[in-house]
């Protein structure tokens, strides 16, 4: 009945797909559930001071949390040295997103992407009935600059780069993202998504909120969803200059977020501990399953987050399809499949498949 006034992007718009393995298939004798290896959660669970945070504030959730999220982003600020002026708190980093959608793009602005990318740049350009420029990465699935400089219009609006790269894993080089961001022109905003950035393995590598500074059009987008283990939680925050945020405010109006979440990411910026036990045991699964995949025959990109980006020399959907009835969710609807870092356990058990389906596959081929 009310199909003649629905948005047409509601309309045409895909719902939001995991694009794990044929869940129709039956499952293997002996496996009675699938581990989730195909939306890179933190499989280390939660910060144990987040958690207990955010116990302690169910007791009070009949009270609204702080409008202004104040004391999370002055725990932010000092954690990368900024103001807290310069924060934003959203319901993930999605909303982060989606407010500079409904802020910067208007009926014909340019959105310049760089496929394959986070789908969810799509969908907010969409929206706001905006066009998408695709500027696909090259062959090391790294976006080429000079490309994108070169797709520049008086249109353009937004640049969305995702850094480190999803689905991909891949990383750009620092040194010219920041060329580039400081290249372009001012009727542009680029916008930095570090949802993983702190999976990154070179110690000297620069985040872009070193860059921020209030003639720069530049926004970063962060989340506690990856390396805080909060993605059940929904927060996130964006990080730019002062006007920037003071608009970004203006659209996100209302409270930014739930009290339970509020207090839980003020408990999980402190705990180091937590922060450091997940890089470290991400960086020995993302290395075994690395080590393990190569042997098997497999192209696998350098990663520089909580998942890998491969080709297993057959068709991306095989791999998931047949990976899920050993009881191991993957993505396998990207041109290369990509597999979530698991905890050791989890990791083994998707190699000891992924040894048999090659196996099975090559004498499929035959």
């Amino acid at each position: 009945m009310v199909n003649n006034i629905v948005s047409e992007f509601v309309k045409s718009a895909p719902p939001y797909n995991f694009g794990i393995g044929d869940t129709h298939k039956p499952f293997r004798p002996g496996i009675t559930s699938a581990i989730e290896m195909h939306k890179n959660e933190n499989p280390f669970g939660v910060s144990p001071k987040a958690a207990a945070a955010m116990l302690n504030a169910c007791g009070r959730s009949n009270r609204y949390p702080d409008i202004t999220a104040l004391k999370l982003r002055k725990k932010l600020a000092i954690l990368h040295n900024v103001t807290p002026e310069n924060i934003l708190v959203t319901q993930g980093a999605t909303s982060a997103l989606a407010f500079i959608g409904d802020m910067f793009i208007k009926p014909g602005s340019e959105v310049i992407v760089a496929p394959p990318t986070y789908p969810n740049y799509y969908n907010i350009t969409k929206k706001n009935n905006g066009k998408i420029v695709e500027v696909p990465v090259g062959s090391d699935y790294r976006p080429d600059f000079e490309k994108m400089y070169d797709a520049v219009t008086d249109t353009t609006r937004l640049i969305f780069l995702c850094n480190p790269n999803n689905p991909t894993g891949t990383i750009c080089d620092d040194k010219k993202l920041i060329e580039f961001i400081h290249k372009v022109p001012e009727h542009l905003v680029v916008v930095v998504d570090e949802a993983y950035f702190e999976f990154i393995d070179k110690p000297d590598y620069q985040s872009m909120i070193s860059q921020i500074s209030d003639n720069l059009n530049l926004i970063v987008v962060k989340t506690f969803s990856k390396i805080y283990g909060m993605a059940g939680s929904r927060l996130g925050y964006a990080i730019s200059n002062r006007e920037i945020i003071g608009y970004l405010n203006t659209d996100a109006v209302g409270f930014c977020c739930n009290r339970v979440a509020l207090e839980g990411a003020e408990a999980a910026v402190d705990d180091k501990d937590f922060v450091e036990y997940t890089i470290s045991h991400n960086k020995e699964g993302r290395d075994y399953l690395t080590r393990e995949m190569e042997n098997l025959g497999f192209n696998v990109w350098p990663s520089g987050t909580n998942f890998i980006f491969f080709d297993a020399k057959m068709p991306p959907k095989y791999m998931a399809d047949e990976l899920y009835t050993y009881g191991v969710n993957i993505r396998g609807d990207f041109p290369m499949c990509r597999i979530s870092i698991g905890t050791m356990e989890q990791n083994r058990i998707a190699v000891a498949a992924m040894k048999e389906i090659v196996k099975n596959y090559k004498s499929e081929v035959r």
